[in-house]
């Protein structure tokens, strides 16, 4: 009798673990005989885990085992061998890892993903895993990149918002339906919500849930920092749906926020000179551009507005006229309104109309405030008082229904609760790979120990979860006939035997798309090209990954930043980085609206709040600042070649990030905001709760040009109460606006 029907299994095992065991000895056993199909018989009877199995139980489990590892890009292959039996094989092309060709230089910019987001990122474990396997079980050449100029910030409240995501990958992957509770913030409501997950989609520094909504009958996107309880599964069925045939996570990429659905219409936008340039590097993607002087005869707009003259908000030479598609139009003209007098809602009269109407409210709340300043202070102040009464708690946040809403995560969500897991066969094969790699380089010995620190950093595993890893492997047996491998702990060392057989897993097994879709969601969240000396070899293995993913299912996750810059922006800034180059730049302040041109000396890039920032030496200054790559408008590599100065503080700016402008806005105005726009100002700010649902809050602020616009975007449903001079800035930027939508 083979050891297949007589190993017993160890205590604390679970079904999950007699799956793991079952499919990596199923992948043994048909390694083991390559070009020789064998029945389900043979199976059956020479692979752990079938033999006590009834007829039933094994065409069942067969299936179910043969389903699962093809999900993973393990494709068992199945063929009439006399018309009435079938025989199964694995060629190697279906396990081994393909012939990807990466060069040192594309693997070494791989692994300095790694480096920049390992354990700052939610699918941290599967890029590991994915990387080691690249490297063929080599992890000393995962860190040859310690040294890049870049770091990446977690956002503030990532484990919160990201709670959710390893449930909701698992249910994306197996077509699993979910439950859970959702607070729609446009409709003020909280409901039970069933879905059908499709993809998760991170934007900027926000994961989303792409899936078709039971309740509405429509797919719709869920902001998973708006999820209200624990994910759950609605069946117990291990599938529930399968996604439309023409579904792409990639037609929601590269979308503005006016576009998140089929297009209802199209606008024509009327932006100044001034502005142009930001509308053609941020929004190229999202519509047409056109010169303004193409307007038509007599080049005057709806409003009245010459096209070759000027306007309020600066020169129209050299200005555009931006075509656009639209399904949101509050969207649309919240971003029109966001760049006050540089831009004007020409098309379709519709929008012009409720544009119009939201400056005219404006204009009156302006002029009848619902309360003063004196009163606004008074309630400011009671409220802090309320907070030390409380121990110091932070102000509250405006809830669903006004009330204070401290959104905490769902209970019982531990330190790692938010890092999305690779399969756990994976995790084992790769294990299986590494210790047999181990193994190789000691010269197949009897045992070989390895230091047990040694192997958890090699995987990122901890102690307990190697333990529980290693039961597993030693009980995968090669066909009845033993065990492939076999380990031990003593001590600190793990003490490894490699059966001869084990060379069945000398080289590693072919990426998951799990992890394809997370070496490009790596690359995608570093900008579409590592900002360091290695951007174009990661251009290259990128190109190479997208090949390889174009043969297996489409992906499931992926990453869209709101403000791309241009590839050649990114090269110049990564040039002078990594070379000690001076970069002279052309920069415009978002809050003065000035262009300067300035000599700096770059040392860091940094992305935080979903956004890259890069530091550096501002020889016209005389000192460090930050700029954002989004605000660059030029930027040219200078042959001068200079030391990083000590001033600049780089590891501060990689541990901390760049300062948030609370930190350093000298300007502070107290601001209304009403009950349709205060809870989305509380998803990231502090909030004081009104009567009614309405909210006050302070804003920090550089220059009242800015504040104008950020109160402007929200049209009409925000305005400051203090200082004076931010009101009066205000109001004369809406009597402007009206005179050119036709009203005095």
């Amino acid at each position: 009798m083979s050891s297949a029907e007589t190993l017993p299994r160890e205590p604390g095992f679970s079904k999950d673990a007699d799956k793991l065991i079952r499919r990596l000895s199923l992948v043994a056993f048909l390694l083991s005989r390559p070009g020789r199909p064998v029945s389900a018989a043979e199976i059956r009877r020479r692979v752990e885990g079938y033999a006590l199995m009834t007829d039933d139980a094994f065409k069942r489990r067969f299936y179910e085992d043969r389903a699962e590892l093809a999900a993973l890009g393990v494709g068992i292959v199945s063929e009439e061998a006399d018309g009435e039996t079938e025989l199964y094989s694995l060629p190697p092309s279906a396990y081994y890892l393909p012939a990807i060709q990466f060069t040192p230089d594309e693997l070494s910019a791989l692994a300095a993903c790694l480096f920049v987001l390992e354990h700052r990122f939610a699918y941290s474990e599967p890029l590991r895993l994915a990387l080691l396997s690249l490297t063929h079980s080599r992890p000393e050449l995962l860190d040859a990149a310690a040294a890049a100029p870049v770091s990446v910030l977690p956002a503030r409240e990532t484990r919160r918002a990201t709670a959710a995501l390893p449930k909701l990958q698992q249910a994306v992957v197996a077509g699993k339906t979910v439950t859970f509770r959702y607070y729609s913030i446009g409709r003020d409501e909280e409901l039970e919500r069933t879905v059908d997950p499709y993809g998760l989609l991170l934007v900027g520094e926000e994961w989303y849930l792409i899936a078709w909504c039971h309740l509405r009958q429509a797919i719709r996107t869920f902001r998973l920092s708006r999820l209200r309880s624990r994910v759950t599964f609605a069946t117990r069925a291990p599938h529930d749906f399968s996604p439309p045939p023409r579904f792409s996570i990639d037609d929601y990429l590269d979308r503005a926020p006016w576009q998140l659905g089929e297009a209802v219409g199209e606008a024509l936008v009327l932006v100044s000179g001034d502005m142009a340039w930001w509308v053609e590097a941020h929004y190229a993607k999202a519509g047409t551009i056109e010169p303004a002087g193409d307007l038509g005869a007599g080049g005057t707009t709806a409003g009245g507005t010459t096209a070759g003259g000027t306007t309020a908000g600066g020169t129209t030479a050299g200005g555009i006229v931006f075509s656009t598609p639209y399904n949101s139009p509050a969207h649309l003209v919240s971003w029109v309104l966001s760049m006050g007098e540089a831009a004007e809602l020409l098309e379709p009269p519709e929008l012009r109309a409720e544009l119009g109407a939201q400056l005219r409210r404006l204009g009156e709340r302006l002029g009848h405030p619902p309360l003063t300043a004196a009163e606004a202070e008074r309630l400011l102040a009671r409220g802090d008082a309320a907070d030390a009464g409380n121990g110091g708690a932070e102000r509250r946040r405006v809830g669903p229904t006004g009330r204070g809403n401290e959104r905490r995560p769902p209970r019982g969500a531990g330190p790692a609760d938010w890092q999305v897991e690779v399969d756990r066969f994976t995790r084992l094969s790769t294990l299986m790979t590494y210790l047999r790699g181990v193994c190789h380089a000691a010269g197949d010995a009897d045992e070989t120990p390895v230091p047990v620190v040694e192997v958890c950093a090699a995987l990122d595993v901890t102690p307990a979860e190697l333990t529980a890893d290693v039961r597993l492997l030693n009980l995968v047996n090669f066909g009845g006939e033993g065990t492939l491998l076999w380990a031990e702990l003593k001590g600190d060392k793990l003490v490894v035997t490699c059966d001869v057989a084990s060379s069945a897993f000398a080289r590693p097994a072919r990426l998951s798309p799990l992890q394809v879709d997370t070496l490009l969601l790596a690359i995608e969240i570093l900008g579409g090209q590592l900002p360091i000396e290695r951007g174009a070899a990661l251009r290259g293995a990128t190109a190479k990954l997208r090949a390889a993913r174009r043969s297996a299912p489409s992906a499931v996750v992926a990453a869209t930043d709101p403000l791309s810059a241009a590839e050649r922006l990114l090269d110049a800034i990564d040039t002078a980085i990594s070379e000690h180059r001076l970069l002279k730049i052309e920069y415009w302040s978002q809050g003065t609206g000035e262009t300067t041109r300035r000599t700096v000396e770059p040392c860091l890039l940094v992305r935080t709040r979903g956004e890259w920032y890069y530091v550096a030496w501002c020889r016209t200054v005389q000192g460090t600042r930050t700029f954002r790559v989004a605000t660059t408008k030029r930027a040219e590599v200078l042959d001068e070649r200079f030391a990083p100065r000590p001033a600049v503080e780089v590891e501060l700016y990689r541990r901390e990030g760049i300062r948030r402008s609370e930190q350093y806005a000298p300007g502070r105005a107290l601001v209304w905001y009403s009950r349709s726009v205060a809870r989305y100002v509380a998803e990231r700010d502090p909030v004081t709760p009104l009567p009614g649902g309405a909210g006050l809050a302070v804003q920090p602020y550089l220059d009242e040009r800015w504040l104008t616009h950020e109160l402007l975007r929200l049209g009409g449903e925000a305005l400051p109460l203090s200082p004076p001079s931010a009101v009066r800035a205000l109001d004369a930027t809406v009597a402007r606006l009206l005179t050119r939508y036709g009203d005095a």
